[in-house]
């Protein structure tokens, strides 16, 4: 099975939640069947919290920023 490759920024913050959270999935091999993602959208980009099962804490995260220089 090969491995998906990685996509540009400009891509992932193209994404609607449902296709984000499936390449997470893909790309992430830390991840298990059990954990959660949680997607947090904000001005200049997007946030992605890891949770473990039944934590209140996320275990890992990951942010996308857009190029604040050609945002308007």
């Amino acid at each position: 099975m090969l491995k998906p490759s990685r996509k540009k920024v400009e891509e992932v913050l193209r994404m609607s939640e449902r296709e984000l959270l499936e390449y997470l999935r893909e790309i992430d091999n830390s991840i298990q069947v059990t954990d959660s993602i949680q997607i947090m959208a904000f001005e200049h980009g997007v946030k992605a919290l890891y949770y473990h099962k039944d934590s209140t804490k996320p275990y890992k995260t990951r942010v996308f920023l857009k190029d604040v220089e050609n945002s308007d």
